[in-house]
């Protein structure tokens, strides 16, 4: 894994909103990748209501989430171009709010390689998922870990986000095409999350 290591959360909040505006209109997720997603989520919570998406840009995979689920899902982004669009507030998702703890039923991101603690981030979201029914979907990319820069700050193999995740979590599907995998995530039966 690899991950860059800014002066200050200043500098990493900035790069964040620069990359935002700059690629604003760019929806990256496939939209048979939302589908796929939408069917394992109704497979695995299906009794789901609420759900949020990390690190959304312009909202794209919320709506098309909340029109597929028919539930409630908001996104987060980091940047203040967000609140442009509906169902969406501007939100670090490093940190929590007490508001989600333990009533998320899925929590999804393919921005989770713009996390600058992503050991702190995946324990954040971890503790928002309700215990033993919620799912947290992770969107991972295969490409050069050496690639990193001060927006995508965080890049690890296949097997370096398996096993990151498998410390505290256990992975019950990993879905997807050749080189963009969706891993599934939800609570060990004993585990004990470390305090944020």
């Amino acid at each position: 894994m690899k991950i860059y290591k800014h002066e200050n959360y200043k500098e990493y909040k900035k790069a964040q909103i620069k990359k935002n505006k700059r690629k604003l209109k760019h929806v990256w997720v496939k939209p048979a990748e939302i589908l796929m997603l939408s069917k394992k989520i109704k497979t695995y919570v299906p009794d789901a209501s609420f759900g949020i998406c990390h690190g959304v840009r312009n909202g794209w995979e919320v709506q098309e989430l909340r029109r597929l689920l028919k539930i409630e899902v908001i996104g987060t982004d980091i940047s203040p171009t967000v609140k442009e669009f509906k169902n969406t507030i501007q939100w670090d998702f490093h940190n929590m709010n007490d508001e989600w703890r333990n009533k998320v039923d899925f929590i999804y991101s393919n921005s989770f390689d713009h996390s600058y603690d992503p050991e702190r981030c995946l324990n954040v979201w971890m503790k928002c998922i309700r215990k033993n029914i919620g799912v947290c979907f992770i969107h991972w990319l295969d490409i050069n870990k050496d690639t990193i820069d001060s927006a995508d700050c965080f890049a690890g193999t296949y097997k370096e986000y398996g096993e990151l995740i498998s410390q505290n979590f256990n992975i019950i599907d990993v879905f997807g095409s050749p080189g963009r995998k969706i891993f599934a995530i939800n609570h060990k039966k004993s585990e004990k999350i470390n305090e944020i």
